[in-house]
């Protein structure tokens, strides 16, 4: 639990900026009879610190101060008491640049699948888990199927507009291994090929003819089936995901080195899943995917990264032995489900303005199994912000979540809820607005 509302927990960068810390119980409180000293610690070209201007104000302490640079604040609040007692209560801040200033967090998955594919669950149970957990969107993409996405928005977009759900699907493009996501797009990309296989092979075959100093006996079927693949999602607005290029089966891996090093050079897809829905047994295949993205950003080949379960399921489920697995009712091997996920720095929550930004690398990878400390990867600058937020902003915006989750589940096992959800519209975005507000 939080024991302060702290109003905005960002701030432009190089200006004055006003906060306002709200006790929210009493033991919580500042009180007035201990002798409080505030200051404002951080690090600009060296450590430093100083005195801010503050004042207590109907039990709010309220401190302005000019947050210098992009980094974390820290306002460190001392009461000591007569009896020798002291109390400290530390909060922290983050100050931003004005192109980042303009945009707010948002957290997401956009690679999963119900039961209608291999998944566990319906799909309309899942948006509500997801929720639940403090998911501002997501987008289902099961197997070579795209409706059932769209079924689950039409299903929860009136009762809980609030938390946005994105059409999607897994393409599965035939005699091509490599597993791709639509995010997004306006038209499913297996129902393109499947309507014309012929079309498909004739055009993959004049992307090969196109390619030019090819190597007697390589795979270009593949790569060139994939940048099909891209390229109708790209034509019908949705973001090209290429899916986890080193997961491991037990042959080894499924798409062979030499295609990922000519997908990665010749970089026709929107994103690349840093982070993946891997068991912890497979924790190699991330690890190999995270040090890939560097290794290409160091030669100077950049492109945007989003993390992503790839959950089968929003409860907790016994591994699988055929997968390799062991079996267990151990909670800390959930399904997969709320471990990997995206935080996309955008205008708003809604699609154009999330592809627009993972296209603009302003998306951090999470890597956060159950249990296990949090990582964040993407550019240095974002991961910076990306901890932050992992500490400071999202465990307080899943509180508000929480209860909207639980109703959608209880809707859907048909208690009506909708009255209930209706009440509660607007939090989230209330919360988020105070959060990011120009104080002064």
């Amino acid at each position: 639990m939080f024991y302060y509302d702290v109003f905005p927990k960002v701030v432009p960068a190089d200006e004055v900026s006003v906060i306002r810390i709200r006790p929210r119980f009493s033991h919580a409180s500042f009180d007035e009879n201990a002798k409080i000293s505030v200051t404002h610690a951080f690090y600009d070209r060296t450590s430093s610190s100083r005195e801010p201007e503050w004042k207590i104000e109907d039990g709010t302490l309220i401190v302005k101060d000019h947050f210098e640079s992009e980094q974390e604040h820290s306002l460190q609040v001392l009461m000591s008491f007569e009896n020798g007692k002291e109390k400290k209560v530390d909060i922290r801040l983050f100050s931003l640049l004005p192109d980042w200033y303009a945009l707010r967090p948002f957290k997401g998955d956009i690679h999963l699948h119900s039961n209608k594919s291999d998944g566990q669950e319906d799909g309309r149970y899942l948006a509500a888990r997801y929720r639940q957990a403090g998911f501002d969107f997501m987008a289902l993409t099961d197997h070579r199927l795209y409706e059932p996405s769209v079924e689950v928005l039409e299903y929860w977009k009136d009762l809980n507009p609030d938390f946005k759900l994105f059409p999607g699907e897994e393409v599965h493009a035939p005699d091509n291994p490599v597993h791709i996501v639509n995010f997004g797009g306006k038209r499913s990309v297996n129902a393109i090929y499947r309507e014309d296989e012929a079309q498909y092979r004739r055009e993959v075959a004049e992307i090969i003819e196109a390619m030019p100093d090819k190597e007697e006996g390589r795979d270009y079927f593949t790569v060139a089936a994939s940048e099909w693949v891209f390229k109708r999602i790209q034509e019908n607005d949705g973001l090209a995901v290429f899916c986890h290029p080193y997961w491991s089966i037990a042959s080894g891996n499924y798409v062979s080195e030499w295609n990922n090093d000519e997908i990665i050079r010749r970089r026709k897809f929107d994103a690349y899943e840093a982070i993946g829905g891997f068991f912890r047994w497979q924790y190699h295949s991330n690890n190999l995917q995270v040090v890939r993205y560097y290794e290409e950003l160091a030669k100077g080949n950049s492109f945007p990264v989003v993390g992503v379960s790839d959950s089968h399921g929003g409860d907790t489920f016994p591994f699988d032995s055929s997968r390799g697995g062991r079996i267990t009712n151990d909670s800390r091997d959930a399904d997969l489900f709320n471990w990997y996920y995206t935080i996309v720095l955008a205008e708003e929550c809604e699609l154009p303005s999330l592809i627009g930004n993972i296209k603009k690398n302003n998306s951090l990878a999470v890597c956060a199994p159950s249990g296990e400390r949090p990582e964040v990867f993407g550019s240095f600058r974002g991961v910076r912000y990306g901890i932050f937020l992992m500490r400071e902003y999202f465990p307080q915006l899943r509180s508000f979540c929480e209860v909207e989750g639980l109703l959608m589940q209880h809707h859907l096992a048909g208690d009506d809820s909708s009255e209930a959800l209706k009440l509660l519209r607007g939090r989230t975005a209330a919360y988020r607005d105070m959060c990011f507000k120009r104080s002064n």
